[in-house]
C-alpha cells in the first residue's frame, strides 16, 4: 500500500523534529527518521473507492539522524507542506525509514528511492517505548 501525508498527519511533528536536527531551507539530506506510523485508509473521500492506501503519521517518532548534507541550505524557514514519494509498506504499523532522502525547498519533500530501507519496527519495542513514555 502506498502512504500519504493528510491533513490529519501532525506535519507540524516532522518539522519540529527536522528542526532539531538543524536542517534548512533549501537543504538536500540523508536522514534516518524513527517511528513513521501508517494506516490503512478505508476507502478515498474524493473517489470512493475502497483500498485507497494509507495515512501517515509524524505524532509518535523519534529524532531525527542527519546521514549527509548533499546541498547546503539558505537558512530560511522550513517550508510548511510535507509530502511523502515513494513510501510502500504491506500494512499499517510503525516503521523506521533508514537513509531518507528529504528536500527542503518549496515543500518538505520526504522521498523513499532505492537507496531508502523502511523496516517495520517490532511490537516489543513499541511496548518498551510506550512504557518509558508513560513515566
Amino acid at each position: 500500500m502506498e502512504a500519504h501525508v493528510t491533513a490529519h498527519s501532525q506535519a507540524y511533528r516532522l518539522r519540529e523534529e527536522m528542526a532539531q536536527a538543524r536542517v534548512q531551507h533549501g537543504q538536500e539530506i540523508r536522514a534516518d527518521l524513527p517511528d513513521i506510523r501508517v494506516t490503512a485508509l478505508d476507502r478515498c473521500w474524493f473517489t470512493g473507492r475502497h483500498g485507497a492506501g494509507g495515512e501517515v503519521f509524524f505524532s509518535s517518532m523519534g529524532p531525527i539522524r542527519l546521514r549527509r548534507v548533499a546541498i547546503s541550505g539558505d537558512g530560511g524557514p522550513l517550508p510548511t507542506e510535507v509530502v511523502v514519494d515513494g513510501l510502500e509498506v504491506a500494512g499499517g504499523g510503525t516503521y523506521d525509514l533508514f537513509n531518507v532522502l528529504v528536500r527542503s525547498n518549496g515543500d518538505l519533500r520526504l522521498i523513499v528511492d532505492e537507496a531508502t530501507e523502511v523496516v517495520p519496527v517490532g511490537r516489543e519495542r513499541q511496548r518498551v517505548q510506550g512504557a518509558a513514555d508513560a513515566v
